[in-house]
């Protein structure tokens, strides 16, 4: 029972996180996320991280960040987000090419 109620409190969470529920499934066209919505969102966020990253560095080069902690915080957050992303685009090759070789 432990094991069902770990898993169920899980799906809340996610649930909470991604504003998805279960009589979610089916919704208008007004409320759908479309996939490149939810791709450029990530992507800005992306973008956003490295962004704060190379103003935080060029504030350690110049002097004019003492933060070293914050700094490394910055960089560790732009590394994760990097990385992820490059995960994601692996899968959807990965994926792509499964598709692609897939006989009709």
């Amino acid at each position: 029972m432990n094991s069902i109620s770990g898993l169920e409190n899980y799906q809340n969470q996610l649930s909470r996180i991604t504003g998805l529920s279960d009589g979610q499934n089916q919704t208008s066209k007004t409320d759908a996320k479309s996939f490149g919505s939810v791709l450029e969102k990530a992507i800005a966020g992306l973008n956003s991280n490295m962004n704060t990253l190379d103003q935080g560095t060029n504030g350690m080069i110049s002097g004019t960040e003492s933060d070293l902690g914050k700094v490394m915080i910055n960089m560790t957050e732009a590394q994760l987000s990097l990385e992820t992303a490059v995960q994601v685009r692996n899968k959807v090759i990965e994926a792509y090419n499964d598709i692609k070789n897939m006989q009709f």
